[in-house]
């Protein structure tokens, strides 16, 4: 295909430690960006100003902290361009990253096209157990229509995200991704995974933050929240749901020799139980206050 001018954004809040590496890695792309955005969501640390030291990027900030989905949504709003992709502060990408997704366009049909982002931290259990159960790509092979794209590297048409409604703001940072590429198919979109497209992921974890990530993924595809949250809901949830849950990594593990995991196998299901019991209590006493939208039925 001949050249498309293309728009890159980075999400950024509180990622001063990642955010010139990601910069620079879109600096250094063979195919050159039209346009690099970066949507600061209220950071409180050096984002901005780091943002702000590349002539090449044009800095949005956000007086205060809106979530990831607004962020993604305040980019596409300010694009220029038709193609637009993402990659998350904490990712660095490939030299040949834009190229590779860039050149699926030609074909009018697809709507979207994601890479594989590799693992490049793995210092702690917790950065392992990430990787091993928590990885954000869909394996070695090409192929169209993923179940969906991960937000944290890709490439888009402006004008479908538009259409289908953009992203969901009230998912805020967690399942936003899905959501949309499943409103992408239903318009007719379609959807292709390419790993030769590839990133780096730059994340570090705690056994703490990296189960509560886990938490937050698992929570926006439960169908348990449909129903609500009630004590017997959260407590037929974890036995059925969650222990099954904790089995499946654990024995995972187990086949692949990776015994340093169990431990926070195990610890996954006493954390969902008490991020669940947590949920009621807020639900309980100030059902506004949910800060996430739930799912209901036919959402």
């Amino acid at each position: 295909m001949s050249r498309v001018p293309v728009s890159v954004y980075i999400p950024a809040y509180n990622v001063a430690e990642f955010l010139a590496a990601s910069i620079e890695s879109l600096l250094a792309q063979t195919l050159a960006a039209d346009e690099i955005l970066v949507i600061d969501d209220g950071s409180q640390d050096a984002s901005p100003e780091i943002a702000a030291r590349y002539r090449q990027v044009t800095l949005i900030r956000h007086e205060r902290n809106l979530g990831l989905a607004a962020a993604r949504n305040t980019a596409f709003r300010s694009a220029r361009n038709d193609l637009v992709a993402a990659l998350d502060a904490d990712c660095v990408a490939d030299e040949n990253w834009l190229a590779t997704l860039a050149a699926h366009f030609a074909d009018p049909k697809i709507a979207g096209v994601g890479g594989r982002l590799k693992e490049g931290v793995s210092r702690s259990v917790a950065d392992r157990w990430r990787a091993a159960h928590m990885s954000q790509e869909w394996g070695l092979e090409p192929f169209r229509d993923p179940k969906f794209l991960y937000g944290c590297n890709n490439l888009m048409r402006k004008s479908a995200v538009l259409a289908a409604g953009g992203y969901d703001a009230t998912l805020r940072t967690n399942g936003e991704d899905a959501d949309l590429s499943r409103r992408l198919r239903a318009r007719g979109g379609q959807l292709l995974y390419d790993p030769s497209a590839r990133a780096t992921h730059l994340r570090h974890d705690t056994i703490r933050s990296v189960l509560d990530a886990c938490w937050r993924w698992l929570f926006f595809g439960s169908l348990w929240y449909s129903q609500g949250v009630s004590l017997r809901s959260l407590a037929g949830h974890s036995l059925k749901i969650h222990s099954r849950y904790c089995a499946k990594l654990a024995a995972s593990d187990l086949r692949a020799g990776r015994f340093e995991l169990l431990g926070i196998d195990a610890l996954t299901l006493f954390y969902f139980l008490h991020r669940g019991f947590l949920l009621w209590k807020m639900s309980r006493d100030n059902p506004d206050a949910l800060p996430v939208h739930i799912p209901r039925a036919g959402d």
